[in-house]
């Protein structure tokens, strides 16, 4: 009923209301949800409770970018279209409500589960050393190239979380063994990013694990708001910090912290982080096109079609890249003489949406893509056991994606071809 109050608010005074208005009703509704989520019996972290989290988070970021528009401190993202501003704020709020919405009609749910247990000490122990031995060759330069492929997409979720999955344990059996595994593998990987990583995001991520695993491994949400959380604040402040200089450092962070005169930036680092998290921009843009082209009527996402395609049947498929077409098709990008386009912008979920299939595919497409997720996160049966080593690796990459809101329909091919891999190596673990 509160989710169908909201939707008729938002439907009804949107006319009449601000894009800053609107985006501060979706966090009241939001902080709402997380309330009486946080207020259940058995109260656990799921992808919608980190969607509500997510989604308040680029509320947030939407109003303060939005305020600085016209202002000295507005560089960030300068391709935002201010006319379009309360259009997309509706789309956005319309969207994120539906989700929720067929995520909570689903939620009891499920596909075909594909869980299945790693109970025998040694098992667990030996998937330690191999994850150590497969970074420290990465370390050392000499790692396996899988980039790309379905392989490559699973072994980098077994190792990153393989964080969460150790740290869960700790937790939960208050294990030391467990602890050194989690806490190895998250210095390892840290540093990794640290030195190799292209995407900013990348850096943060063992940390999100580390701590994601712990709070799952102690029971209850209520942990979060303890004492427990302050060196996660400390690790985000400082990551807050830098993320500025890092844009100018990349594949070699760690020279953002290694340099002693860093302070060129600090006025842009101040707020860069949370602009980052906005998506007003993207999405004012995706209604300019539709005022100039028209409903693009699937046009923009058909590119996915082709990933149903086995590249061993088609060995010259193009990439997909949605976020370089949408850059070049709003101008905010430029394909250079040897082909690459030097910027990729995601549409998000609901822009894109929008853009292919105007409001019925804001409506439909929003409340199946929370449904979707509903069903894929039940199929993990992720609090069935601290040793479910499948149902934790696909949960956590479900956590992932729900604090970034999800980037484009894009992501709905990866989470249907991994969904199937661990379907059946579920089936294989079982006839062995």
């Amino acid at each position: 009923m509160l989710n169908v109050i909201f939707l008729i608010l938002y439907v009804f005074t949107s006319s009449f209301f601000s894009g800053t208005t609107l985006y501060a009703l979706s966090t009241i509704h939001l902080l709402i949800c997380v309330v009486i989520h946080l207020r259940q019996k058995n109260s656990l972290i799921t992808p919608i409770f980190i969607f509500y989290i997510g989604v308040i988070i680029v509320n947030i970021a939407n109003i303060a970018l939005i305020s600085k528009i016209g202002t000295v401190n507005y560089k960030t993202y300068s391709y935002i279209l201010p006319k379009y501003i309360d259009d997309a704020a509706k789309i956005w709020c319309i969207s994120s409500i539906l989700f929720v919405m067929g995520y909570q009609f689903f939620i009891n749910k499920s596909l075909p589960a594909i869980d299945f247990e790693l109970k025998k000490k040694i098992i667990i122990q030996n998937l330690f050393w191999i994850l150590v031995i497969i970074n420290t060759l990465s370390l050392l330069g000499h790692g396996i190239n899988l980039r790309g492929t379905q392989v490559g997409r699973i072994f980098g979720m077994v190792n990153s979380i393989g964080i969460l999955f150790y740290a869960r344990l700790w937790a939960s059996e208050n294990n030391k063994t467990y602890r050194f595994y989690a806490l190895s593998l998250f210095v390892m990987e840290t540093y990794i990013a640290l030195t190799t990583s292209f995407l900013r995001f990348e850096l943060i991520l063992p940390t999100f694990y580390l701590f994601a695993g712990y709070f799952i491994g102690k029971g209850h949400v209520k942990y979060i708001f303890s004492y427990r959380i302050i060196p996660l604040l400390l690790i985000v402040m400082l990551f807050s910090s830098v993320f500025s200089s890092l844009q100018s450092n990349r594949s070699n962070f760690i020279s953002v912290f290694n340099e002693e005169n860093n302070q060129g930036g600090a006025n842009d680092n101040s707020s860069a982080l949370l602009d980052r998290s906005a998506n007003v921009a993207q999405i004012t843009n995706i209604v300019n096109l539709v005022k100039q082209n028209g409903f693009y009527n699937g046009r923009a996402s058909a590119p996915i079609l082709t990933a149903l395609i086995p590249r061993a049947l088609w060995p010259d498929k193009p990439l997909i890249q949605l976020g370089t077409w949408f850059a070049l098709e709003i101008g905010a990008a430029y394909k250079a003489e040897n082909g690459r386009v030097n910027n990729s912008i995601n549409m998000t979920v609901a822009g894109e949406l929008y853009l292919d299939f105007g409001w019925i595919g804001v409506v439909v497409g929003s409340f199946l893509f929370g449904a979707f997720i509903a069903l894929l996160w039940n199929s993990t049966k992720f609090y069935s056991s601290e040793y479910n080593i499948s149902g934790t690796i696909f949960g956590g990459y479900l956590f992932i994606l729900s604090i970034g809101s999800y980037a484009d329909l894009q992501i709905v091919i990866t989470l249907i071809s991994t969904y199937l891999i661990f379907f059946v190596i579920k089936k294989i673990v079982r006839a062995t």
